[in-house]
């Protein structure tokens, strides 16, 4: 039986997906990808459930994709987008789907995929030890999906200098380019995570959704159309009741 990539436990008001490949570096086969996206999503639908916290066992957060075995990669364009692109893009879409805030917990290393995992989820609290880095360049391919994920997060010139140059940067500077929410010294990441989830759990569910709803679609529109939809999510969550 193959070792499985990860694992979802359920505590009471929150999910945690563990990444549990401590000995590959939590590295994902392109399928596993898209399973990780569904369950995120799903973990984040259920009803109890007002955060996802996306972890991972051993030294490194993730290492990024594992190559397809041998004579099994894609060879035409279709396939590829098939078979490599989509399901990374797939998962993109589901984080953004969750209807509840994704957490990303980066206790060590987060090099290519794993990296933009880490800045596409909603929040992201690293450990001061850990370290990020873009080095598809290394191989001459052009990290172009991994710089969708955190399009608007980190700004271009910068984003641009991080790939082109392959640099790692440590948690400090993620947090100044707007890759990380939160830096926490490695024996306090535990606690730093459970203090900052916490003020997430104790607030009801709707009003959760409703940040996350508004902040996806606000910075893609129009200031007049942004200030209507916030006074309607605003509305629609003041006239619910309040134990949703």
């Amino acid at each position: 039986m193959a070792e499985k990539a990860f694992r979802v436990e359920e505590t009471g008001r929150t999910s945690t997906v563990w990444l549990m490949r401590p000995d590959r570096g939590n590295k994902l086969l392109t399928d596993e990808i898209r399973e990780l996206g569904r369950a995120i999503r799903q973990a984040g639908s259920r009803d109890n459930v007002v955060a996802v916290l996306v972890r991972a066992e051993g030294e490194a957060f993730c290492l990024g994709r594992e190559p397809d075995p041998a004579g099994k990669a894609p060879t035409t364009a279709l396939g590829l987008r098939s078979g490599v692109t989509e399901p990374i893009l797939d998962l993109y879409a589901d984080v953004r789907a969750t209807p509840v805030p994704v957490i990303a917990v980066a206790q060590g290393e987060a090099r290519g995929f794993g990296c933009a995992l880490v800045g596409q989820c909603d929040l992201a609290i690293a450990a001061d030890s850990a370290r990020f880095s873009m080095p598809e360049m290394d191989a001459h391919l052009p990290p172009t999906l991994a710089m969708s994920a955190v399009l608007g997060k980190i700004p271009p010139k910068r984003l641009m200098h991080l790939v082109y140059t392959r640099c790692q940067i440590s948690a400090e500077e993620a947090l100044s380019l707007g890759l990380l929410s939160q830096v926490a010294p490695r024996a306090e990441l535990d606690a730093t995570v459970e203090e900052t989830v916490g003020r997430l759990t104790d607030r009801n569910r709707a009003a959760v959704c409703a940040v996350k709803e508004y902040m996806n679609l606000a910075p893609h529109v129009d200031p007049a159309a942004a200030s209507r939809l916030a006074a309607n999510i605003l509305s629609v969550v003041l006239s619910s009741p309040k134990e949703l």
